[in-house]
C-alpha cells in the first residue's frame, strides 16, 4: 500500500496538505497514523471519534459512564511514549472512571521526534487546540462539568490552557507526573502563567525520576501557593509505571473529582436554574 495514500481515510485531506507543506514543527504524522490504525483495529467502533483541530483530523476515544448517576466528563491527555489508549495508566483510567459515573474522552496528543523534549514543548499550542476541540465535543453533548486529567508532557498543555481563560465548563485538573521543564531552552509555561491559575488542581507524583523532578514540584507549589485549591500528593513508594497502583490511583482521582463536581454544582446553581448530577442544566 502506498504509505502517503493511507493517510486519507484515517486522518483526512487536511493531513495530506500538511505533509505537502513540509511544516517540521507539527506532529509526527506517520507515527500518529500508525498508533491510530492500531487502536482502530482493537477498539469498539462506538468509542472512536474523529475530531478536528487546525484543519486536521485526530482520534479521540469516548466512553460513556456506566452509572445512571452521571457526574460529568474527564478529558485525558497522554504524555511521551504513550497514547490515547496506552495500557499503562491511560487505558485503566479511561475505562475505570466510567464505572464511577464519569464519561471519558481520551485525546491523541501531537507527537514529537523521540527523545526531543524541546520539540514536544513546541507542540503545546497544537495540543491546546486539540484540547479545545475535545471540550467542544463534550459541550455539544450537553455536559456541563468537565475535568482534565493529564500525564507527563500532557500536563504542559493543560496548565497553559488553565492559565489562559479556560472554558467555564472546565472545573479543574489532575496532573500525574508532569514532565520536568527545567532543562528546556523555552519552557512551555512560565511562572507568571502558573500564578494565574485559580481552578482546583491535584498533582500526583508517583516516583522520583531524578532530584530535579522533586525540586521542580517544590518550586511549582511555591509559585502556586496563591491558589488554595492546589494539592500535591506524593507517593513515597517507588513505582515502575502504574500497574501495581491502578486501583489506588483510580479511587483517589474519583474521590477528588467527586468533590470537585459537588463544589461546582453548589457554586453555579441558582434559584432559577438547577443542575443534574452531571452538571447539565435543567429548566
Amino acid at each position: 500500500m502506498n504509505k502517503m495514500a493511507s493517510f486519507k481515510p484515517v486522518l483526512g485531506i487536511g493531513l495530506l496538505a500538511w505533509l505537502a507543506s513540509g511544516e517540521l514543527w507539527a506532529t509526527d504524522g506517520y507515527r500518529e497514523l500508525q498508533i491510530t490504525q492500531d487502536i482502530d483495529a482493537r477498539t469498539s467502533p462506538g468509542e472512536v471519534v474523529r475530531l478536528q483541530a487546525s484543519g486536521l483530523e485526530f482520534q479521540g476515544l469516548y466512553r460513556e459512564a456506566v452509572s445512571k448517576n452521571v457526574r460529568g466528563a474527564v478529558v485525558l491527555l497522554h504524555g511521551r511514549d504513550s497514547n490515547q489508549d496506552a495500557a499503562d495508566l491511560i487505558r485503566p483510567l479511561r475505562r475505570g472512571l466510567p464505572e464511577h459515573g464519569w464519561n471519558t474522552l481520551s485525546l491523541a496528543m501531537p507527537i514529537a521526534v523521540p527523545d526531543d523534549l524541546q520539540g514536544q514543548a513546541d507542540l503545546v499550542p497544537e495540543a491546546i487546540v486539540r484540547l479545545q476541540s475535545g471540550i467542544t465535543y463534550l459541550k455539544e453533548k450537553n455536559i456541563g462539568t468537565i475535568a482534565l486529567l493529564a500525564h507527563d508532557t500532557g500536563a504542559w498543555g493543560t496548565l497553559r490552557y488553565l492559565a489562559d481563560a479556560p472554558d467555564n465548563s472546565v472545573k479543574g485538573a489532575v496532573l500525574i507526573d508532569p514532565a520536568p521543564v527545567g532543562e528546556l531552552d523555552v519552557p512551555p509555561i512560565s511562572a507568571g502563567s502558573l500564578r494565574a491559575i485559580s481552578l482546583p488542581i491535584l498533582e500526583i507524583l508517583s516516583r522520583r525520576i531524578s532530584v530535579s523532578v522533586n525540586d521542580e514540584a517544590s518550586r511549582k507549589r511555591t509559585v502556586m501557593k496563591a491558589n488554595p485549591s492546589y494539592q500535591l500528593l506524593v507517593l513515597n513508594e517507588p513505582h515502575r509505571g502504574w500497574q501495581d497502583s491502578e486501583d489506588f490511583l483510580l479511587n483517589r482521582i474519583h474521590g477528588w473529582l467527586s468533590h470537585l463536581q459537588a463544589s461546582a454544582v453548589s457554586i453555579t446553581a441558582t434559584p432559577a436554574e438547577t443542575r443534574t448530577p452531571s452538571g447539565n442544566k435543567q429548566e
